[in-house]
């Protein structure tokens, strides 16, 4: 779009703030603009700006839209508002980021995190809008200390996994088989595996991997019957059909590799990796795992 357009929109956006400005001044005198109409300008310049490729601009549409919202006492709507702010200052970021050479941090992540902890301030400590905000904020800061009340089994397991996922990138493979370990016994204890298929697949596959890449001896190996229904090709009575977890044909996949790292046959191995490395069931990080099993077998 042309540089009048954008131009445009900016004295667009410079006037409107003005709007809000005397809001603020005069809030509760006669003939103050009427706050829904600006909270509208913004919202319209905030889409505007986003299709223009302008996000830092349409941040800034989004937190003056928050605070007409607060003004006007809709405490969802502003929540929003910011929400959009901060994931509009996010997006101005990565395009700053693939511009610069010179990996300078970007100021839109500050704005990003501002808006975050304001919305985070509106809510109640039990939320569960509150915990969705939070793992947002700590993709972009990590280290943030804010906690959330709000606990459910479902939030739980997603805390649990993407720990677990940390613990792989930094290569400590205990952590991260004890925390997966943590969601099945869970999920186990509740007796409400029906309720989490998809969960308990993905801890059963990471959880095999983690142990194939441990090495751990019968003596402190963390779970002997887990891994040994893995330990013998064609044994019915140990097969995925007990489980219901695994599909068939991934469990025999997996029974192979097993087998292979256990006798040693890095020829085998390979094999096995090839047809798994093509399996859309694998999520990243097992992919990852299985490489790096690879890796450790081929020295």
């Amino acid at each position: 779009m042309s540089n009048q357009f954008h131009n445009d929109l900016i004295h667009q956006y410079k006037t409107t703030c003005n709007k809000l400005k005397k809001i603020q001044r005069v809030f509760f005198k006669q003939f103050a603009p009427n706050v829904s109409e600006v909270a509208d300008e913004f919202g319209t310049l905030a889409t505007n700006f986003n299709n223009s490729f302008l996000p830092e601009y349409a941040a800034l549409c989004f937190m003056g839209q928050g605070k007409c919202e607060k003004l006007i006492g809709n405490e969802t709507a502003e929540v929003d508002a910011l929400l959009k702010a901060a994931r509009a200052f996010r997006t101005a970021h990565d395009k700053q980021t693939n511009i610069r050479t010179d990996n300078r941090t970007s100021d839109c992540l500050e704005g990003a995190f501002r808006c975050y902890t304001h919305a985070l301030s509106s809510l109640p400590e039990d939320s569960v809008a509150k915990a969705a905000i939070i793992r947002e904020l700590r993709e972009i800061n990590p280290n943030a200390e804010i906690t959330s009340n709000f606990s459910s089994p479902s939030h739980r397991i997603w805390d649990l996994e993407q720990s677990a996922e940390d613990s792989i990138r930094a290569v400590d493979y205990v952590a991260a088989f004890e925390k997966l370990s943590e969601i099945y016994d869970d999920i186990t204890e509740r007796r409400c595996a029906e309720l989490y298929p998809e969960v308990m697949k993905r801890v059963e596959i990471s959880r095999l991997l983690l142990l194939c890449l441990l090495q751990l001896p019968p003596s402190v190996r963390y779970d002997h019957k887990f891994i040994e229904r893995y330990s013998t090709i064609g044994d019915s009575d140990t097969g995925s059909s007990q489980t219901g977890i695994i599909p068939e044909e991934l469990f025999f996949l997996l029974q192979s590799l097993v087998v292979s790292c256990q006798s040693k046959n890095v020829a085998s191995l390979v094999a096995v990796r090839d047809e798994l490395s093509h399996c859309k069931q694998l999520t990243e990080s097992q992919q990852l795992l299985l490489k790096q099993l690879v890796s450790k077998y081929c020295k």
